[in-house]
C-alpha cells in the first residue's frame, strides 16, 4: 500500500523547480553542482535555473557551457543579475523568474546534491502534509554532526540545500513576503517565517513546519592548502557571521516579540537592525560587550550602500529547452 501511495504522488507530483545561486564560485566548481542537480533530477522534469548575481564574468563564462551539460528531460537556463546580493537574487526568482508550479529546491553554487537528495525530500514532505518545506542535513565538515542532530531533533533550513513546496512558494508570493537586502543568514529567517506559517499574530511557532531529511545531503570541496586568499576569506567569515548575529536577534524581535508578519520587514538588513538596537538598546548593548565584532559589523552595515542595481531586471543568457517527446504512431 505504501509503495503504490508513493507511486501515485510520484506520478501525480508537478515537474520540479531547481534554483541555484551562485556569485563567486569558479566556473569548474559551479559546472559540478549544476551536473550534481541535473543527475539529482534525473527521471524527472525540471527547471534549472543558475543564478549569477554581481559577476557577469562568470555568467558569460558559465552560459557557454550548458549544452555539455544539459540532458533532454531538463529545461537549464542561466541568469545574470546585476546586483551582487544573494537576498535579492533570492527575491528575483521567486517573484519574477520562477514559472514551474511544483516543489522548489534552492541550491548553493558550491553544494553539489547527492543522486537521491531531491527524490528524498519529496517523499519525505509527502508524507508530512503539514511541513511547508524540507531541508537536507550536511554529511560532511567539522560541525556536521552536531548539526545533523540538532536539525533531526528540531528541524530548521539549512541554506546549502532545501526545498520548499507549492504550498509555501504560494503563500509567500500571496503575501509578498521578500528577504531584507543585504542580509547573510537568509535561511534562518525564512526558517522562522515558514515556522510561523508567515503570519505570527496568528499562528504559535510551529514544529513541524520546516522538517529536515537525515537520507539528504550534498557534497562540497574543502579548503586544502593555507593561502592569503584563504586566511581573507576566514575574517570575512567572521565579520559575516557577526552580522548574522545581529540579523538573528533583529528578526527575532520583529516575528516573536512584537509578532509581525514577515511582510513587514524593512526592505534592508540596516534598517532591520536599527530598528532592533533602537527598540531593544540593552540587549544590543548587551551584545555588543560578549562580541564586540558585531558592534563594528553594525558600524559596517550603516555605511551607505547604492541598491540601484535591484532595479535592473534579471537577464537570460542561455538556454536548453526540454525536448519534447511525440508520442509514437499507432
Amino acid at each position: 500500500m505504501e509503495c503504490r501511495k508513493l507511486t501515485q504522488y510520484h506520478q501525480e507530483s508537478s515537474p520540479w523547480a531547481v534554483a541555484i545561486f551562485a556569485a563567486r564560485e569558479t566556473s569548474s566548481v559551479l559546472s559540478g553542482t549544476v551536473r550534481a542537480a541535473v543527475a539529482a533530477c534525473a527521471g524527472r522534469t525540471a527547471t534549472i535555473d543558475v543564478l549569477i548575481n554581481g559577476n557577469e564574468s562568470l555568467a558569460s563564462k558559465f552560459s557557454d557551457e550548458i549544452e555539455a551539460i544539459a540532458t533532454d528531460e531538463c529545461t537549464l537556463r542561466v541568469w545574470s543579475i546585476a546586483a551582487p546580493d544573494k537576498a535579492h537574487t533570492w527575491n528575483e526568482y521567486v517573484y519574477r523568474i520562477r514559472d514551474t508550479d511544483g516543489l522548489t529546491f534552492f541550491v548553493d553554487g558550491y553544494a553539489r546534491p547527492r543522486p537521491d537528495a531531491f527524490a528524498a525530500m519529496e517523499r519525505h514532505l509527502a508524507e508530512k502534509p503539514n511541513a511547508l518545506a524540507a531541508s537536507a542535513i550536511p554529511s560532511t565538515g567539522r560541525t556536521a554532526k552536531r548539526t545533523r542532530e540538532k536539525m533531526l531533533r528540531t528541524g530548521g533550513i539549512q541554506g546549502n540545500l532545501y526545498a520548499l513546496t507549492r504550498k509555501s512558494m504560494s503563500e509567500v508570493r500571496a503575501t509578498g513576503f521578500r528577504l531584507p537586502l543585504g542580509l547573510y543568514r537568509t535561511d534562518p529567517l525564512l526558517g522562522a517565517a515558514l515556522t510561523f506559517r508567515l503570519d505570527p499574530s496568528n499562528h504559535q511557532w510551529t514544529r513541524g513546519s520546516v522538517v529536515a531529511v537525515g537520507d539528504a545531503t550534498w557534497d562540497v570541496d574543502g579548503i586544502s592548502d593555507l593561502s592569503y586568499k584563504n586566511v581573507v576569506g576566514y575574517f570575512k567569515r567572521r565579520l559575516r557571521q557577526a552580522q548574522g548575529a545581529l540579523e538573528s536577534q533583529a528578526f527575532r524581535d520583529h516575528m516573536s516579540i512584537k509578532r509581525l508578519p514577515p511582510r513587514l520587514l524593512p526592505m534592508t538588513t540596516c534598517e532591520m537592525v536599527d530598528n532592533w538596537v533602537t527598540s531593544q538598546p540593552a540587549l544590543a548593548r548587551s551584545l555588543f560587550l560578549k562580541q564586540p565584532l558585531s558592534l563594528y559589523a553594525a558600524r559596517q552595515l550603516r555605511k551607505p550602500r547604492d541598491w540601484i542595481k535591484t532595479e535592473t531586471a534579471p537577464v537570460m543568457l542561455r538556454e536548453h529547452a526540454t525536448k519534447q517527446v511525440l508520442p509514437k504512431a499507432a
